[in-house]
């Protein structure tokens, strides 16, 4: 955390400023992680790796760095200091290479907050004789190269580590603050600027035609996969480099530039490119993100042949190398307002060729193999990374899965491959390809619906005028969004200033990135919600009516009441039976049974029995100490206080109910919580990881209020006391405390008297309890 602790702050560079207010329209934030999962040839020296990342961590102010939001500067945080961890999962079984893929893509998946450092994070995983490192970064920090330059250094230090001595790096890194205070200062970029500008007036973003119906937005699903070209399109490649003095990635965007050209997006196509922009020793040594993006304009007549084209990228990508330090925010926000809606601010179609970056790896002399990228989420439409190994090109491919299918991405490779190796003096006009294509932007109608529920009201009418002078017209519809309508994010905060000079309503941007629509923007500015107001919510609920004894039940930690399903399906038909569910976080078991007891009166519901399952056996014991309920004690601790447990024999509790066998897990329960969530899913029982982290929250804090809890001494009462987990002493402490007592134990454990035949004697034995009550 970084709170409480001195740092030094800089202003974040243009391209870092930008990719945070991408980051906070995103869908999925973890579309803007880097995860590199790196294969070890054999076992890794897990002291000496911890000592390794220390040292790394120490020597680069990026790995100690966060990203704040001051007023409306994005600005970069530097701990001095900041203590380095491993995380670790090991399982000495063997396990399936699914399962490896699942915790890279939980790894990748598990949420950073840009406020807090560390933004990097790296877990060692032992699988029987398996070993992997999943070193997962924020892009906004570190950029493919600076991600190389961190692997190597780190292979430095645990060689050293290995050998117990100190490592000797090859150079003294330059901060990265250092870097972005030159960026700040303004680097000479009017040249720069101008040559962009000339270059892209008129031009428009080219992508590939969608599948579906659904709407570009950052951070939608995505998923990853490798290709590698064939024999003939590899040839194709060489001869084409061969007679226009052209780089293979030069030859790349050429044949992108055809198929989509040939696809029907017209002669005129632009996709984007990102270059490494370290164009001196100094910066080709800085651990930062530098990378940069620089559009690829192609002219593409059918009667050019294909090394026409070729030499023209050639030409193109030369002029971009010389023009690529001006940073593409400051480019994008100098070019007129036309410009900007038709090219977007997030480029749909991408390329990127990565050289050495992945490869020659190792930690000291274990070798290291790169797996494929274990994104679930898609930056663009589409993504595609070359690079060249053992005299054959590849490629990694994201695309996104809410646009597009599997077919389009194969078809789009197939006409790559087509074109490579159509020879260089094919015509383009003889060129067929499958692929359908299209600008990004099309211009639509103007048509305005009001949101419902604001039919004419102020509210709609101020944001309606304001849309339309920033973007042209008013929006085409309540749910339109901002972004595809032709915003970007140079207009975000003219819009706030805007409304606020409109309304007098201040709008954060941020805070309606989730959902830029005008409906939301109503929302903000009216500072009201669709329709009446939310109903009043209640903490009971029913789950099976009636005419017969009403039992009223109370789950465990972090449960609900569908735990209790197979006692509920097994109990008399005619019992009628209820549940309490937390609706906001008490603060004791007290008020967690004041609230539920004052939502069953009000509700005018009178239970004739309490019952609880393990810490909800003591709400259920506090209610009873107020009403003399009887009770029903399921595997619940007595109510004396306990000793808190250690957090990871907590979450080792928390996911017995849901998994046997899991592996050894060293890291913070965020990451506890996403080894759990993959091995479910390997285990084919896929639960979110979100949904799991809300249950582990709930668990651990109802937990810990269930260890402080010290409940009456006796209760005059009769109860049910069943005990599973629970020994023989805790069974005669709760009998003690009641009047006529009747104890159950059970060859189940803890989770195991809410099932299958365990769950049928309970009930039986509710039911005979009951009824014994009542002779």
């Amino acid at each position: 955390m970084d709170t409480g602790v001195e740092h030094e702050t800089t202003t974040a560079t243009p391209s870092q400023a930008a990719m945070w207010w991408l980051h906070q329209r995103a869908k999925d934030k973890s579309v803007y992680h880097i995860t590199w999962r790196l294969i070890a040839e054999r076992a890794v020296d897990q002291a000496a790796l911890e000592t390794a990342w220390q040292r790394v961590v120490d020597r680069h102010d990026v790995l100690r760095t966060s990203v704040v939001r001051v007023d409306e500067d994005v600005r970069l945080r530097v701990r001095p200091k900041l203590r380095a961890f491993v995380r670790r999962v090991e399982t000495d079984g063997p396990v399936s290479g699914e399962l490896l893929g699942l915790l890279a893509e939980e790894a990748q998946q598990q949420p950073m907050s840009l406020e807090e450092a560390p933004l990097a994070r790296l877990a060692y995983v032992r699988a029987g004789d398996r070993h992997e490192l999943l070193l997962t970064v924020h892009h906004l920090l570190l950029d493919g190269w600076g991600l190389q330059l961190v692997v190597e250094d780190l292979s430095t230090a645990y060689a050293a580590a290995v050998a117990g001595t100190e490592p000797e790096f090859e150079i003294e890194p330059e901060p990265f603050q250092r870097y972005a205070d030159r960026q700040r200062a303004g680097a000479p970029w009017t040249a720069d600027v101008e040559y962009w500008r000339d270059r892209l007036a008129g031009a428009s973003a080219t992508t590939i035609a969608a599948s579906t119906g659904a709407e570009f937005v950052p951070g939608a699903p995505g998923v990853v996969f490798r290709h590698t070209f064939g024999a003939p399109a590899t040839a194709g490649i060489a001869a084409l480099a061969k007679r226009t003095f052209a780089t293979p990635f030069a030859v790349f965007q050429a044949a992108m530039h055809i198929v989509l050209a040939r696809g029907g997006a017209g002669p005129d196509v632009t996709i984007g490119t990102e270059l490494a922009n370290r164009m001196t020793p100094q910066e080709q040594g800085v651990v930062g993100y530098l990378a940069n993006l620089c559009l690829s304009r192609g002219h593409v007549a059918d009667t050019s042949t294909v090394a026409d084209i070729v030499t023209a990228a050639r030409d193109d990508a030369w002029a971009t190398i010389a023009h690529q330090a001006a940073p593409y925010p400051v480019v994008f926000g100098a070019l007129p307002e036309e410009t900007r809606h038709r090219l977007t601010d997030d480029c749909p179609v991408g390329l990127s060729h990565l050289g050495p970056i992945g490869t020659g790896l190792a930690l000291g002399d274990i070798g290291l193999a790169l797996q494929p990228s274990p994104n679930r989420a898609a930056r663009a439409d589409f993504s595609i990374s070359t690079w060249e190994a053992d005299g054959k090109y590849h490629a990694e491919v994201e695309y996104n899965t809410g646009r597009y299918d599997r077919a389009t991405a194969d078809a789009l490779l197939a006409d790559l491959e087509t074109v490579l190796a159509a020879g260089p003096d094919q015509l383009v006009g003889g060129i067929e390809v499958t692929t359908r294509s299209t600008q990004a932007r099309t211009e639509g109608g103007d048509a305005v619906a009001a949101p419902a529920g604001h039919p004419g009201s102020d509210a709609w009418r101020q944001v309606n005028a304001v849309w339309a002078e920033l973007l042209g017209k008013p929006p085409e519809g309540p749910d339109v969004d901002f972004f595809n309508a032709g915003g970007n994010s140079l207009f975000l905060l003219r819009l706030s200033a805007a409304l606020e000079d409109a309304t007098g309503v201040f709008i954060d941007a941020v805070e309606w990135l989730a959902e830029p629509t005008p409906r939301e923007l109503v929302k903000l500015v009216a500072g009201t919600e669709d329709g009446p107001g939310d109903a009043p919510t209640t903490t009971t609920v029913s789950l099976r009516e009636g005419t017969g004894p009403h039992l009223h039940l109370l789950p465990g930690a972090g449960g609900s009441p569908g735990d209790f399903r197979a006692i509920v399906d097994a109990l008399p038909a005619t019992w009628r039976v209820t549940a309490s569910r937390e609706q906001e976080p008490a603060t004791s078991i007290k008020e967690m049974a004041r609230r539920f007891a004052a939502d069953l009166a009000a509700e005018g519901l009178d239970p004739d029995v309490l019952g609880g399952w393990s810490m909800g056996g003591l709400v259920a014991y506090e209610m009873s100490s107020e009403s003399a309920k009887p009770l029903v004690l399921l595997d619940s601790p007595p109510p004396v206080g306990h000793t808190p447990e250690p957090d990871d024999a907590l979450f080792a509790a928390f996911s017995s109910a849901f998994a046997s066998g899991l592996p050894s897990i060293v890291g913070e329960p965020g990451f506890q919580v996403r080894v759990l969530a993959a091995w479910l899913a390997a285990d084919g029982q896929p639960i979110p990881a979100e949904t799991l982290e809300e249950r582990w929250h709930a668990y651990a804090r109802h937990a810990r209020l269930g260890e402080s809890y010290v409940g009456p001494a006796e209760l005059p009462v009769t109860a049910l006391v069943v005990g599973a987990d629970l020994d023989a002493a805790g069974c005669e402490d709760w009998a003690n405390r009641f009047r006529e007592p009747t104890v159950l134990r059970t060859g189940a454990d803890h989770h195991g008297v809410l099932r299958d035949d365990v769950a049928r004697q309970v009930a039986a034995a509710i039911a005979e309890f009951e009824k014994g009550r009542l002779v």
